[in-house]
């Protein structure tokens, strides 16, 4: 008794196969998208959290500092009235606006789109609307972001998280 089993696969077969595992593979990649979207991570909700950014001598007056806040890019400007702190995702298209001293602005270089630094409103370019604004608070010598102050708006550009 010699039973042999044998298992032969010709290209066409196999080419059929290696086309379906890429189908599947593309398939699987809209799934993840699609429910990525629908449910988005918890995060990125524009949720509040108190978070130390620097300590307030680290960031002299006329400087910034870069910091990720609930998930966003996110600045620390330090302007003679005081700290303040805005969502560098520009409300336009989603580019990372820096601070540009030259010009005394918030400045997204994508399409010119250019910000108030001391209240984050539209002062030139296509923005639709001011940067979002963090409430930011001094305590013991630290400055410490608290939340936003429309979560609401902070929700619609979750999609964008930017790096800092």
């Amino acid at each position: 008794m010699n039973d042999k089993i044998t298992f032969t696969i010709t290209r066409r077969k196999f080419t059929e196969i290696l086309m379906a595992l890429v189908a599947l593979f593309f398939a699987g990649g809209i799934v993840a998208s699609i429910l990525k979207y629908l449910w988005p991570a918890t995060g990125a909700t524009g949720e509040n959290a108190e978070i130390k950014i620097a300590n307030a001598d680290e960031v002299p007056t006329g400087s910034v500092k870069k910091f990720m806040f609930n998930g966003k890019a996110a600045v620390l400007l330090h302007m003679p009235a005081g700290f303040r702190a805005f969502g560098s995702v520009c409300p336009h298209l989603g580019c990372i606006a820096y601070w540009n001293p030259e010009e005394n602005i918030i400045f997204c270089p994508c399409h010119l789109g250019k910000f108030d630094p001391n209240t984050g409103a539209v002062v030139s370019g296509p923005p639709p609307s001011p940067l979002p604004t963090i409430d930011v608070v001094v305590k013991e010598g630290a400055v410490y972001a608290l939340k936003w102050k429309d979560p609401a708006y902070v929700k619609t550009i979750s999609f964008y998280a930017g790096a800092a």
